[in-house]
């Protein structure tokens, strides 16, 4: 028998309503080999955030059904459902108070709509690993 151990699949959770994103985001990773569940609305995220941890989690604050008044909330909640996830927003509306939650440390990265599915799920991979948890606020556009 080899020493050596298996590694665990890096679990991500994807909060978007967005079922084109999330559902091509979705197959990507798992191609990389990543555990990925997806939310497409708050009650469900909570749900599943109560019955697991996650490395990642990628979100979308502006859902739709009113969510997106409370941006701050939901990513309030999501820190203290999952206080070790490294937590990414994807947004194509930025505010002050989505930066102010990011630059508080709640938040390790914001990327703006549109962006690659190839691109998120390469940033998703690499901010899943332990050495992306140190508390770092980036601001990415879509890459030239």
């Amino acid at each position: 028998m080899s020493g050596s151990a298996q590694k665990a699949p890096k679990s991500i959770l994807l909060i978007d309503d967005d079922d084109l994103i999330a559902g091509s985001l979705r197959q990507v990773l798992q191609l990389d080999g990543c555990d990925v569940d997806v939310a497409v609305d708050a009650c469900s995220a909570a749900s599943l955030m109560s019955k697991k941890s996650y490395d990642v989690v990628l979100v979308d604050p502006y859902l739709t059904g009113g969510v997106h008044r409370e941006e701050g909330d939901l990513i309030a909640h999501i820190r203290t459902q999952q206080p070790r996830a490294n937590l990414v927003v994807l947004t194509g509306y930025g505010s002050p108070d989505l930066v102010q939650s990011a630059s508080a440390g709640r938040v390790s990265a914001i990327l703006t709509k549109p962006q690659s599915v190839v691109f998120l799920s390469q940033f998703l991979v690499a901010a899943s690993s332990p050495a992306a948890m140190t508390p770092q606020l980036s601001i990415k556009g879509q890459p030239a």
